[in-house]
Formats: structure tokens, sequence, C-alpha cells
């Protein structure tokens, strides 16, 4: 069936693109224009698009308009919320261990939430080590401690290549503290003034630091890294030679939580639901099923930090399951547009996270691509090779993602990988093993005997992924490196790729231009 190339098939992509320039056009003048301006922009702009009701055309692009002005508008408002008075002396103050620290040479590095007299301010700390007593052995997740220290505004070396101050405004971080091993000391302190958000963030990862030990409990070292970043999130486990290992072979994006390990869950609570569903029909009937597996989805969301790959696709399975219900079309390219809206209204720092980035241009480009390269082979020999098919399939699907994918990759890291479809076809059915054995032990630690059964297995695939891909990125030219591209020439890649895959589907018979 072709569809007609029609934009008024889209709205959510029509709204997307204003709102990303707004956003884009906002941060850059973000320093020249205050929110205050924006906002008059904005207004001016509705009450004009109103007026002009009647004529058809022109309101419609004012109101693309409107959209750009609305972007500008929610990141000068979070720039602002970012920019506040720190105090120039030492001070004494509260606070909240966010995460476990980590030894970084003469130093420890965490994250703290500072109780401050307004609202708690989340600050990147270093704690100077004492060798001596080891003191600083003693602080873990969650902790409270009261210190005396500096709270200034981040700030970049002078050599630096790489904005960091801006990397952490735009991750939440407020400010930077440096701690003398001598001017800290553990107490108890008071969480009411964290927002219910905060609080709740904070209770996931303690939670989910006693998962990381059952884990530890079933598995290696070695292993333990790649199935606690698959399944909890954390990579910080993970030593180089892996991740070098992972990201030249292009398969990196099964070491961070995204799509894939999401659907596998979604995938798992599904046939889980669907069996009690036979069980107790009058209990697990369809509406409460679905309700109940987005509980849990947000809930696993929730536990492994919100990162924006995951929150899109708990986002994207969200919107399936409710058009699902209404039996409307389930994926589409306005879907993954409207997911995108949702993410940036909500935050629109989102937009210059990598890890954003990535996620919905694999996706977009899959959905775009996958249908053209799948039907390149024909239809009856996919149909008598059942192999050949699942084996066509996930070459597909890794084409489509390498398409969209490659150019920000490089762009980013300055590497193109040469052997990432033959990867792929032993890294996702390794990760889907992995992931959903994982969650099978953490769902069984009651019972050790079989987790530790469950454990091993895990091992044996874990070691064999490593290995695979180790050899695959030990081959001559298993990559290029110091791939060097511009801004400019990222933006017309892309819009090559959109005009290829124009012609591509207009040829195929899949579209027809009104």
């Amino acid at each position: 069936m072709k569809k007609k190339m029609d934009l008024l098939m889209y709205p959510s992509v029509k709204l997307l693109v204003p709102l990303v320039l707004g956003i884009a056009v906002g941060d850059t003048l973000g320093d020249d224009i205050s929110s205050v301006y924006w906002w008059i922009m904005t207004v001016s702009m509705i009450v004009i698009t109103f007026v002009v009701w009647r004529k058809k055309y022109l309101q419609s692009l004012l109101l693309l308009f409107t959209v750009f002005l609305i972007g500008g508008t929610f990141v000068s408002m979070k720039r602002q919320r970012t920019h506040i008075q720190l105090p120039n002396t030492q001070i004494t103050f509260k606070a909240v261990l966010l995460s476990n620290p980590v030894v970084r040479g003469k130093v420890i590095q965490t994250d703290l939430m500072v109780m401050t007299e307004g609202e708690p301010m989340k600050v990147k700390a270093s704690i100077l080590r004492d060798t001596i007593t080891n003191r600083y052995q003693t602080l873990h997740l969650g902790d409270g401690i009261e210190a005396t220290a500096y709270i200034e505004e981040p700030m970049n070396f002078s050599d630096a290549t790489f904005d960091y101050a801006q990397w952490l405004k735009r991750h939440g971080y407020f400010a930077e503290t440096f701690i003398f091993y001598n001017q800290w000391q553990k107490t108890k302190v008071s969480l009411r003034q964290m927002s219910f958000l905060q609080r709740t963030s904070l209770a996931a990862s303690i939670h989910r630091d006693r998962l990381m030990k059952v884990l530890e409990s079933n598995l290696d070292s070695t292993h333990l890294s790649i199935v606690s970043a698959m399944t909890l999130g954390d990579k910080h486990l993970i030593n180089k030679d892996i991740k070098e290992d992972y990201s030249i072979t292009g398969a990196s994006h099964v070491l961070a939580l995204s799509g894939l390990h999401l659907t596998i869950l979604y995938g798992l609570l599904l046939f889980i639901m669907s069996w009690c569903e036979h069980i107790l029909p009058r209990i697990f009937k369809r509406g409460i099923s679905e309700l109940l597996i987005l509980f849990i989805l947000w809930g696993y969301v929730v536990l492994v930090g919100m990162s924006s790959s995951v929150v899109r696709s708990a986002v994207m399975l969200t919107i399936y399951s409710f058009v699902t219900l209404l039996n409307r079309e389930r994926l589409s390219v306005n879907t993954l547009a409207l997911t995108a809206i949702i993410m940036l209204v909500s935050n629109p720092y989102n937009l210059f996270d990598i890890g954003f980035q990535l996620s919905f241009i694999s996706v977009w480009s899959i959905l775009l691509f996958y249908p053209l390269i799948y039907e390149l082979i024909p239809l009856q020999q996919k149909k008598s090779l059942v192999v050949v098919r699942w084996l066509w399939g996930m070459i597909a699907v890794s084409l489509a993602a390498q398409f969209g994918t490659a150019p920000l990759i490089a762009f980013y890291f300055g590497r193109v990988s040469t052997v990432f479809a033959v990867s792929s076809l032993i890294a996702v059915p390794s990760t889907m093993f992995i992931v959903s054995a994982s969650f099978c032990m953490l769902l069984l630690s009651s019972l050790p005997t079989l987790s530790l059964f469950i454990g091993k297995c895990i091992c044996i695939i874990t070691e064999g992924l490593n290995a695979s891909l180790h050899w695959f990125a030990s081959l001559p030219c298993a990559s290029i490196e110091n791939v060097h591209i511009t801004i400019f020439q990222l933006f017309i890649y892309y819009f090559m790729l959109m005009a290829i895959w124009i012609l591509w589907s207009f040829f195929a018979g899949k579209i027809e231009f009104k």
C-alpha cells in the first residue's frame, strides 16, 4: 500500500522541528536575551496568530514560529535556574551523598545534594583522601555529611577542549566543591528539603545498590561489569580495554540502557501477564495487565536513573500500549516525534545529551530504512529459509541504525566501525539472553542455588561475547579512526539521507507524491 508524501500526516514532526531550532537558538543566545524577552515575544506571537485566524497559511506559519519561540523560552528559563548566587567564602553545610564515592587519584569523587537555606543544590564534589586512617572508605550512597568548603561555579581548565562546566549545568549540577580530608564528618541529614522526585531518585539509587550486591554474589568482576551495565545502567566497573572493543565493533549501544533492554523487559512482562490472564482471567484483564506492565516498566526506569535513552523508550512503549488498546497504528515517525516533544518540553537540555540524540536518530533511521533494506531479498527466499530471514532481519536493523548514527558517532568520537553489521549478529542475541537471565536471577535471588546456576550461564555467554568482540576489534581495518566532520557536514549528510529515503521509497512503491 502506497503512502502519500504529505507533511499533514506528521503533525508531531512539524512541531518538533521548530521546537528543536528554538531550543538550539535559545541556548546559543542565552546570555544575550533573558527569559523575560522570550516570554514577551512568545505571548505577542500567540496574540498575532489568533488575530490572523482567517488567513490559513499565514496562521500556520505563525504557529510554527510560536513553537520556535516556546522552545527558546523553555531553554532560557532552564538556563536562568542554573545561574544562582554562590557564596564567595567558605561555608559549613550539610549534604547527602547521591552516588557511591569513586577513587580518582588522590581524591574521591561523588555527587552531593547540598542543603541550603533555599532549595537543595546538586554539587559535584571532590574529597581529598586520608591514606593513613582511610576514613573516606566509610562514605557510601545515602550517607549524610557536614563539611566546610568553598562552593564555586563549574569551571573549565585553561587548555580544555571540552566544555565541562556547560556539561555539568546541563546535567543538573549547580556547583563544584573541593573538601579537605579533615573538613568533613558524617552526620544525620534531614531530607525534608528535597522534593518528592529527588527523594524517590535517592531511594531508587539505594535500592539499585542493593541489587548490585546481589549481582556481585553470583558473578565475578569481569562479567559483573557487563551485566551491571546492561541491567542497572552502572558502567563504572567496565575497564578501558573492554570499552574499546565494544566501541571499535560498534556494539557500545548494548552497554547503554536503551530501547533494546527495555523492550526485553517489556516482552518478559507481556509473557508473564499473558500466563496470568489464562490462570486468572477475571483479575488480569487486557487493560489492567497493560497498566500493570507500564507501572513496573516506569518503576524500572526510575530504578536505573532515568537516563534520556531509557525515558525515550519508556515513553514510546507507553504510547505504543495505549494506541494498541485503541487498535490504532502502533509505531511511526509521528510517535517518535511526539516522544521527543514530551521529553524536550520536560527538560530542554535533553536536546544536547549525546544519548538522547543517538537514541532518537537510531530509531528514526530504523523506522525509515529497515522496511526498504529488508525487502532487498526476495520474499519467497525469506519464507523458505527461517534462519536466513532472521539473519537478514538482524543485519537490516543494524544497517538501518548505522545509516543514522554513524555520522553522529564520527562527529562526537571520531570513529566509524566497519564490522558493526557482523558484530551485531552476536552482540544483540547475547544481550537479549544476558538481560533476560539477569532479570530472572534478580527475581530468584531468594533461591541461592538456582541464582548461582543462572549466574554461571550468564558468565559463559558474557565471556563468549567479550571474546568475540575482542577478535572482531583486532581485525585490520575494523574501524576508521580520526574522522573529523563539522556541524555543516552533518546537516548536509542528514539532508541527503532524507532525499535518498524519499527517492528509494518512491521507486520501491512505498510512497507517492501529492
